[in-house]
């Protein structure tokens, strides 16, 4: 699978839309390559990406604090 179909899969889960409330709709118009008005998918985002960059979990893991500290 590519990074846009595991990005795809996971926006298609119906437990981020109730834990996180974003619509179905606004989820529909998410894109792989373009920045989200929603935190939590740039935080998706940044583990696929690490996962398929072969990044090492440390790594994603600090892509993902400083993700959170700009909140």
């Amino acid at each position: 699978m590519t990074a846009e179909e595991i990005f795809q899969e996971v926006l298609n889960s119906p437990e981020l839309q109730t834990i996180f409330k974003i619509s179905n709709e606004n989820l529909e118009c998410e894109s792989f390559n373009t920045k989200s008005d929603y935190p939590v998918i740039e935080i998706i985002k940044a583990i696929i990406n690490g996962q398929e960059n072969h990044r090492d979990k440390n790594a994603i893991f600090q892509t993902i604090q400083k993700q959170i500290m700009q909140l």
